[in-house]
């Protein structure tokens, strides 16, 4: 018996601050809406009961005064809450990803929301400046990186793929004044050398793409689409039109990569018959989009598919080097990749 009471008790009470929750949620203005019309209703119950008959006018019109400077405050509470609302408003495009949004000054502010409206806008620039700051320290980390890794691929193509040369050449003639036997032992010889010496090229290739630097964007593009094809069937056209501004070197090889890594998904996983690669630069920016006709995937899973692949990679070297990237699909309608850079200002 005493635990039902002690239950019904907490349920009572849990009820009651259920209901001053609901209250205390209630915007500001509609409470001073709520408690304007509950003095007004009292004041006219008062009225009403305590006046005489000949008095009665006189509250009808108290009441009008009561109901007229209700309206007014509630308008006046509305006012001096815009900025709020402006700020709010701010905040969410930020929370959005437009980091160039900044609060403009209201006529409505009094001076400790002009305050908090200038500190805001100062935070955001102090974080514009960050963002900047790291960008271009990630872009120096992936440009160092190329740098590094273009000079050891140059190392292992001049250097070890010429010495292995050399030693076939070597071999070769070795085996022009000895027995059969030993011309047998020579040419299995030459042909781990020509594999070695291929592995060393690819590896060199794979470290750093030279196509890009030695035939130009549009003619590395339309080489890298004929392997596609050859490869794998995937029929793909390449677009490119440029303005007659330089594109960085750096630039230029991190668009390749994006087209490289984006065709190689195609290849693997799209079962696509066509696709796509559309190259276009001006006002200081270069795009790519390669689009296919394939399967495509779940863009719920999408994070986690993208998460697996080498598209993570190239995506973190696309926002690294200042540019966005972003990836579109969804079953059996196909994928798009589509990356921006810039190839001016902070574009190394």
């Amino acid at each position: 018996m005493t635990a039902a009471i002690a239950e019904n008790r907490r349920a009572k009470k849990s009820t009651v601050h259920q209901l001053v929750d609901r209250i205390l949620g209630v915007p500001l203005a509609d409470k001073i809406i709520g408690a304007n019309a509950i003095i007004i209703a009292v004041g006219f119950a008062y009225e009403a009961v305590t006046s005489g008959p000949n008095q009665r006018a006189g509250v009808v019109a108290l009441a009008v005064v009561m109901v007229v400077a209700s309206i007014v405050n509630v308008a006046l509470v509305r006012l001096a809450l815009r900025p709020v609302k402006d700020l709010v408003g701010l905040a969410e495009r930020v929370s959005d990803g437009d980091f160039d949004a900044r609060g403009t000054p209201s006529p409505f502010a009094d001076e400790d929301l002009s305050v908090l409206g200038s500190t805001i806008n100062s935070l955001l620039d102090s974080l514009a400046l960050e963002r900047k700051r790291i960008r271009d320290l990630g872009a120096e980390v992936i440009y160092a990186q190329d740098t590094e890794r273009a000079r050891v691929a140059r190392e292992l193509h001049d250097s070890i793929a010429q010495t292995l040369a050399a030693a076939k050449f070597q071999i070769a003639a070795a085996g022009a004044g000895a027995g059969e036997e030993t011309r047998t032992h020579l040419a299995a010889v030459n042909e781990m050398l020509t594999a070695v010496t291929e592995e060393v090229r690819d590896v060199s290739n794979t470290l750093h793409p030279r196509v890009a630097e030695d035939l130009g964007l549009e003619s590395a593009l339309t080489t890298l689409a004929r392997q596609i094809k050859q490869r794998s069937g995937v029929d793909v056209s390449v677009s490119v039109s440029v303005s007659s501004d330089p594109i960085p070197v750096n630039v230029s090889s991190t668009i390749y990569r994006v087209a490289e890594e984006a065709l190689k998904n195609i290849e693997m996983h799209a079962r696509a018959k066509q696709a796509s690669v559309d190259v276009v630069s001006g006002n200081e920016l270069i795009r790519i989009e390669v689009a296919d006709d394939g399967a495509g995937f779940d863009p719920v899973r999408m994070n986690r598919v993208v998460g697996r692949s080498g598209l993570a990679s190239v995506k973190d070297r696309v926002v690294l080097a200042g540019g966005k990237m972003e990836i579109d699909s969804k079953p059996n309608g196909g994928t798009r990749v589509m990356a921006e850079l810039q190839t001016a200002g902070d574009a190394k």
